[in-house]
């Protein structure tokens, strides 16, 4: 994962699921992404902007983006691939934005993306990310200490294994790096199977890095890019044996407190989800249009009423989508003052 400064205030997780929709929200989040990742860390936004409307293409498996907001302030930016069938999260970037402070990000944001997390997902996942290791003076790669301190403060754990991730944007000099693999895994468990580890390799470098290069390259490139990839998972596996488990180490105090647990969901948030602030506008317009209703006090017109409120409700709306809808019922109206006469 590649994690940036910290916003103190009280955070908000906004799903980014068009790029034609919420365009300020979006260039504001990219913009915050681009200040704050090394160049050689990113993704080509173009590839960003293309996964963010092709994400859910593959029905089983998701490719997520998120807005992280402060009222109306863009303040930060979340990245994540879940694959569905292992119910596993791999999260790649978390960017939060604050100069006033240098700290790390704040406790609060992992709470806001705990609690989108458990409300949206099964229960017992596993959350993995890697932790880019950084060469020293001598050129020896390192661990960041720091930051996986801070994550271990969260409860995530570091696991025993020499992991390694492949090159982002070019094919030249080293086709790896070196990362330590960070997970939280369920029901406060702290030791990764063989048959996980297997797993979990095989999400990230297939599921996730080759997945998202193939729209992007053509065939003899994304052959040697799978080749590439092949032969590091290859590598990777070939150390672990059937009867292998991987300890992981951390602070066992936090990372054995009870998280991302599903909390029930009023219908008064539900109603708030689904329709937001325009719920006040559309019942005051059923309301008004049952009252005339019954003071007409014929029931055949229900019919044209109930489209004369979907009607008026896109008139409202004023969206290439609603316009679209007038037109359909209008001509409803029309045919139905038509058998009237």
């Amino acid at each position: 994962m590649r994690i940036t400064r910290n916003y103190r205030l009280s955070l908000e997780l906004r799903p980014i699921e068009r790029t034609d929709r919420g365009i300020a929200r979006l260039n504001a989040a990219l913009g915050i992404y681009r200040e704050t990742i090394l160049p050689e860390a990113q993704n080509p936004e173009r590839q960003i902007l293309y996964w963010i409307d092709h994400g859910k293409d593959d029905l089983t498996d998701e490719f997520r983006c998120f807005a992280i907001l402060t009222g109306n302030l863009v303040t930060g930016y979340l990245q994540y691939s879940f694959f569905r069938e292992e119910n596993i999260f791999f999260f790649e970037y978390l960017c939060l934005r604050d100069p006033s402070r240098k700290a790390l990000v704040p406790s609060e944001a992992l709470k806001v993306i705990e609690d989108y997390l458990s409300q949206n997902y099964l229960p017992n996942f596993t959350i993995v990310f890697e932790v880019a290791r950084k060469r020293n003076e001598g050129g020896a790669w390192e661990p960041d200490t720091k930051l996986i301190k801070y994550f271990k403060r969260l409860g995530f754990r570091t696991v025993e294994f020499e992991y390694r991730y492949p090159i982002l944007q070019s094919y030249d000099g080293q086709s790896s790096y070196p990362a330590d693999l960070m997970i939280r895994l369920p029901e406060k468990r702290t030791t990764v199977l063989s048959s996980e580890m297997r797993t979990i390799l095989r999400c990230i470098y297939f599921k996730h890095y080759l997945r998202w290069d193939r729209p992007f390259l053509e065939a003899p490139r994304f052959a040697e890019r799978e080749r590439l990839i092949n032969e590091l998972y290859s590598s990777q596996v070939v150390r672990i044996r059937s009867d292998d488990s991987f300890n992981t180490d951390g602070d066992d105090k936090r990372s054995q407190l009870l998280r991302f647990v599903r909390h029930p969901v009023q219908i008064r948030q539900l109603l708030e989800k689904i329709f937001g602030p325009k719920l006040p506008r559309l019942l005051i317009i059923i309301v008004v249009l049952l009252v005339t209703q019954r003071l007409i006090a014929n029931d055949w017109l229900l019919v044209p009423f109930t489209l004369a409120a979907a009607l008026i409700y896109c008139l409202a709306e004023d969206t290439e989508a609603s316009r679209k809808l007038i037109v359909v019922i209008v001509s409803k109206l029309s045919l139905f003052r038509t058998r009237q006469l």
